[in-house]
């Protein structure tokens, strides 16, 4: 009679452990995982990017962005203009997600701009919404000497 309690008590125990390990899982998944947050330093979330321009300024480091036309539009070509002043960047990449909802893989590697050092350029598109109009966080991510170097930027497009 001893032995059921025992398997009981492990199977308990096992269960416990299971549980345990599957909410750490998650919870360092999501925060892996996980957009940013607007708040943090390296942002430009003041400047929009459907009017102007928009520079981050990293300490000596600063990245602009600059998208055409304006306002930016889902389905209509895009070009998309980097400007990194501070550091010698070697590759260029801007990654587009949808922060309100998953839009898939956009992802554009830029190319140097001629006899301007510094100036990437590249021609993307976004998706289309559903809903009419999104918010899109567009990350820009540099390899420089110096090592890698990212920010992003956020606008909203009908």
């Amino acid at each position: 009679m001893v032995q059921p309690t025992v398997k009981k008590n492990r199977s308990q125990y096992l269960y416990l452990i299971l549980l345990a390990g599957f909410i750490l899982a998650v919870w360092l998944g999501s925060s892996m995982f996980s957009l940013p947050s607007s708040e943090a330093p390296g942002v430009a979330s003041t400047c929009d990017l459907n009017k102007q321009s928009c520079t981050v300024d990293m300490g000596e480091v600063s990245i602009t962005l600059d998208i055409q036309p304006r306002p930016v539009r889902s389905l209509i070509p895009l070009n998309y203009r980097v400007s990194i002043d501070g550091a010698r960047a070697s590759k260029v990449m801007i990654n587009l997600q949808g922060s309100e909802m998953y839009m898939g893989i956009n992802q554009t590697e830029l190319t140097p701009v001629e006899n301007i050092p510094g100036d990437f350029s590249g021609k993307g598109e976004l998706a289309v919404c559903t809903t009419g109009e999104m918010l899109w966080r567009l990350t820009v991510s540099a390899e420089t000497a110096a090592g890698p170097l990212t920010t992003w930027f956020e606008f909203r497009a009908k």
